[in-house]
């Protein structure tokens, strides 16, 4: 962990990391990436609005399938670093990202059906063959 400042809110401490964005398209697929230091609040932000928009556009492919999960894997390790900085206060001025809801209680968590049921197909197929 670093004790620099947030490059959003430039409140202190900070950690610098970076989340990871993955966007899976039948035949292509893009990558995103949100970089760092953050405070808190600002980390949880970046964390909830790059893992939902993975979420729901991340698995439209069959490598996609496998690089999906581990972005949204290696983003919650990222979090964890995020999630031990204490809170500070809010200056004057304040330019903090706000967190919005929780990455299961947003829209977005339908993504995770996806590979759900497709291992359900799977499943049901190699039984039923």
């Amino acid at each position: 962990m670093s004790e620099s400042s947030c490059r959003v809110c430039h409140r202190a401490p900070a950690a610098d990391v970076s989340f990871h964005g993955h966007e899976g398209l039948l035949v292509l697929m893009r990558f995103s990436r949100t970089d760092g230091p953050f405070c808190r609040e600002c980390g949880l932000a970046a964390f909830r609005d790059i893992s939902a928009h993975t979420l729901m556009r991340g698995w439209w492919g069959f490598a996609s399938l496998f690089i999906t999960a581990g972005v949204l894997v290696l983003n919650a390790v990222r979090w964890a670093r995020i999630r031990v900085l204490p809170e500070s206060e809010r200056p004057a001025n304040d330019r903090t990202l706000k967190p919005g809801k929780p990455l299961l209680d947003r829209p977005a968590a339908y993504g995770l059906l996806v590979p759900a049921l497709l291992a359900i197909y799977v499943w049901f197929s190699t039984v039923h063959s």
